[in-house]
């Protein structure tokens, strides 16, 4: 069984390796819950949270607003409502002292410390900086899977550190600052939505505190962007208007919309995750029927249409370090299929911008 398991833990380690550098990190955007501690009075447990035996808020030298301070042997949960849904994004600014206990955050079953022990139950990653440790270690329940030991916290000591976690149905993904030090497929069950937990070590100097702050639990929306990618693997084709562009002029490159990045990352996650998956991509400016023609010169929606497809495939092959050859800039004014559905629909004569088709070669 031991052999087992670290082999499993071996495939785990490999997979996390192979994505390590990539800060492919997507907010979510429908916040759930949020805490910077404001309201509560310094001295005082922050009213939102529970706590297994202790804590307070703090003002804390040379860092703005409120903190959490929590010592050794202390597990804090937020008050949440209900269970975590199956996309989500947690974050939270962390300060660690010199010669605190490590820190241990994460996902469990337990909705209230104050009435059950995460020890057994739970998905966590361990920050830690002692000579002969790693400094990142992670797991499962009450076994390790797995270690970041390139990641430096002995540089972020007393300086503050964005924690970034991304759940992804079964995926479970964390980010220090920009660096991916976590990344498990299949680790996330629905019992371990139930709550976020941020903890201190045990048998290590209780007197140093760790602080954390700028709390942030959202609701990822990748529900349908995920599905587009499942119409793409399962029926070889996508049309989507996901993608969209600022205004800009034909001297200038195209720009994208803040609201593009989340399915621009999805597409590139996928080609990432799937070396076989190669794409074509097509583009195809839409307008009202009463825009059309007049000063709708064809080459110029060709030409702006060919920038924008461009402008796509080099942002995944950049952001994800996909080969260029896996990308093939296809026509950019037939999307037949798309526009004839456009057409009949009521809405045909309001729809106005960018049509992107991909296709599975």
């Amino acid at each position: 069984m031991k052999h087992l398991f670290s082999l499993i833990a071996l495939f785990i380690l490999t997979l996390t390796g192979l994505q390590a550098q990539t800060f492919d990190f997507v907010q979510g955007a429908n916040i759930i819950f949020e805490d910077r501690f404001e309201q509560d009075p310094v001295g005082d447990l922050p009213a939102r949270w529970n706590t297994n035996s202790g804590g307070e808020a703090v003002q804390l030298d040379g860092h703005d607003g409120k903190w959490f301070k929590i010592g050794g042997n202390m597990v804090v949960t937020p008050e949440l409502k209900k269970r975590l849904p199956e996309d989500c994004t947690i974050e939270f600014d962390l300060v660690i002292e010199s010669g605190a206990c490590p820190v241990v955050f994460g996902m469990t079953p337990i909705a209230d410390v104050s009435t059950g022990n995460v020890y057994y139950k739970k998905i966590y990653v361990v920050l830690q900086n002692e000579p002969g440790y790693p400094d990142v270690v992670f797991g499962k329940d009450v076994f390790d899977i797995g270690n970041k030991g390139s990641f430096d916290m002995a540089g972020y000591m007393g300086r503050e550190l964005h924690v970034s976690i991304s759940i992804n149905k079964t995926r479970f993904r964390v980010y220090l600052d920009e660096t991916k030090v976590v990344d498990l497929p299949k680790v996330m069950l629905p019992e371990y939505r139930t709550n976020f937990f941020i903890a201190g070590g045990e048998l290590c100097n209780k007197d140093q505190g760790i602080y954390f702050s700028n709390v942030r639990i959202a609701a990822g929306e990748a529900d349908a962007r995920r599905l587009l990618i499942k119409q793409l693997l399962e029926q070889g084709s996508v049309v989507t208007t996901d993608i969209s562009f600022t205004q800009q002029s034909m001297e200038n490159a195209p720009v994208f919309t803040p609201e593009s990045i989340p399915f621009l990352d999805t597409l590139g996650q996928a080609m990432m995750n799937d070396p076989s998956l190669n794409i074509q991509i097509n583009g195809m400016e839409t307008f009202p029927m009463s825009e059309q023609g007049g000063s709708m010169n064809s080459q110029n929606l060709e030409a702006t249409a060919k920038a924008k497809v461009e402008e796509i495939k080099t942002y995944i092959t950049n952001k994800f370090n996909v080969g260029v050859d896996r990308i093939l800039i296809g026509m950019t004014n037939k999307i037949k299929t798309k526009m004839d559905q456009v057409k009949s629909s009521k809405a045909g004569s309001k729809v106005r911008g960018f049509l992107t088709e991909i296709i599975k070669l």
